[in-house]
């Protein structure tokens, strides 16, 4: 798997003045997007840890767990908000369902639905979508050239030890 940076500035900056509406939409959306195939990896964690850090009280805290842990999804509903959030916070969607390598099914129809929630057209939605699909394939090409770089690196200093 690769990494993915998740831009802490989204999270922390951008939401920290929305309503107590806005933030929830987007816990419960993330949440969503983590649990909807399934299968929690160690990855998805990170984007639970900025939708933690949206919440306001413990029993918050322990209710979005509660949820993820059992895998109950939240009702995806829809939200007003402004065009620029609405989109940030799409393709903040659409980078966590690929941060495991590959868009499943149930994680692309999630995404369909919460864009159309946030109230993006389709032809936004599916741009989107082919954008974060072409992220993971750059990420996936970029940890397998790292990789091999790697392995370059480590036997020329293998080289080096078996000369000397």
């Amino acid at each position: 798997m690769y990494k993915l940076n998740i831009d802490r500035d989204l999270g922390k900056n951008l939401f920290e003045n929305e309503s107590k509406e806005t933030k929830d939409w987007i816990v419960n959306a993330i949440a969503n997007i983590v649990i909807v195939d399934g299968i929690i990896e160690k990855h998805e964690f990170v984007a639970l840890q900025e939708a933690i850090e949206l919440l306001e009280s413990r029993d918050e805290v322990h209710d979005l767990m509660k949820k993820v842990k059992d895998r109950d999804l939240y009702e995806v509903k829809d939200i007003k908000m402004s065009l620029d959030l609405a989109i940030n916070v799409f393709f903040y969607l659409a980078a966590i369902a690929v941060i495991d390598g590959s868009l499943k099914k149930s994680e692309k129809e999630l995404l369909n639905k919460c864009g159309l929630c946030l109230g993006l057209d389709n032809d936004l939605i599916s741009s989107v979508i082919r954008w974060s699909v072409n992220q993971m394939e750059i990420n996936r090409k970029l940890s397998q050239d790292l990789q091999r770089s790697i392995q370059g690196r480590d036997l020329i200093i293998e080289k080096q030890l078996f000369e000397n």
